[in-house]
């Protein structure tokens, strides 16, 4: 019999960039086991620090090793698996599709065979790929790399298996952003503050025009605890985005918070980024309602510097995915 005082949450992906937050996240008012192979290890190492760890349970191991058993007593399962951006997903196309559609697939078919009562499918708004109109949950998608390709397919085979006993929700997350004990710096925002910190400069790809959706890895954080928080919230897909912005205006926000001269800035002309898109959501207020406070962008620019500062975390393959996928998928 379920433990009905205290809800069970299993992340899959959850010593990840995301996940290792999310998890911390959750246990203040859940039993949270992580499913993960650890690559980044951060959360395994320093599991005795961690506020209410006997609250948490480890598997390590890897999604496709999953089994029936893993699922026992689990309510609600965040499905964080997969390998994370696009230039990671071409290093090795057929490797990723195995990964981020195959194996995602049968996690959540097992999932519900185990009678788990919530599926959480962490999905991207990558989706989207190139668009010149606002783009919502039912509009046209454009995939364009191996990663968005899969995420979609796994996303649309996923949000089938929906039942009124297995509900599934695809939260289509935008670029993320913000500290994280695991950290990633391969994301633009992050990106761009550790230059700053580094080099005293920010370089970006091409124009730098191209608009692209945001939101802190806190936001999505808040966003999983309401929704785990809440058994009445049906099935659904949902676009997550704090906010719109071309990438250079992003770069003279983060210059104006640190107190930098935007002169540090510099493009690659010939370098381009076919990617861009702005999103928007028909769905958020409705579930997640008109009161939901985002994160104050500049704190979380201080906070990050703060993090990245204390932590002495640089550039490295543990850092940046694709270093890291380029060494273990050799």
């Amino acid at each position: 019999m379920r433990d009905n005082t205290m809800k069970t949450i299993l992340i899959s992906g959850g010593g990840g960039y995301l996940g290792t937050e999310l998890s911390q996240k959750l246990l203040n008012n859940f039993k949270v086991i992580i499913f993960d192979k650890f690559y980044f290890p951060w959360i395994l190492k320093n599991k005795n620090k961690i506020k209410n760890n006997q609250n948490l349970k480890i598997l390590k191991k890897n999604i496709s090793a999953v089994k029936l058993s893993d699922f026992k007593d689990v309510d609600i399962v965040c499905d964080l698996n997969g390998i994370s951006n696009d230039p990671s997903s071409e290093l090795n196309p057929k490797h990723t599709w195995k990964v981020n559609y195959n194996h995602r697939i049968n996690f959540a078919k097992i999932a519900k065979k185990a009678k788990v009562k919530r599926y959480i499918f962490n999905s991207t708004c990558s989706v989207y790929g190139f668009s010149k109109k606002k783009v919502y949950e039912n509009g046209k998608k454009n995939p364009i790399s191996t990663y968005a390709k899969a995420n979609l397919k796994a996303e649309n085979y996923i949000n089938k298996l929906k039942t009124k006993t297995f509900k599934v929700n695809s939260l289509r997350n935008s670029t993320l952003y913000g500290f994280s004990n695991s950290m990633r710096l391969d994301l633009v925002i992050n990106i761009f503050v550790l230059n700053i910190m580094k080099k005293k400069k920010i370089e970006i790809d091409g124009d730098g025009k191209q608009y692209r959706p945001f939101i802190s890895v806190n936001d999505v954080c808040n966003i999983y605890e309401k929704l785990i928080s809440n058994d009445k919230l049906p099935s659904f897909v949902c676009n997550i985005v704090s906010f719109n912005s071309k990438i250079h205006n992003v770069a003279f926000k983060i210059c104006n918070i640190l107190k930098v001269d935007k002169k540090i800035i510099t493009f690659k002309n010939n370098s381009t980024d076919k990617r861009n898109y702005i999103v928007g959501s028909k769905k958020f207020i409705k579930y997640f309602g008109k009161n939901f406070k985002f994160a104050n962008f500049s704190k979380e620019i201080l906070h990050l510097r703060k993090g990245l500062k204390k932590n002495k975390i640089d550039f490295s393959k543990n850092t940046i995915r694709m270093k890291f996928y380029k060494n273990i998928l050799k």
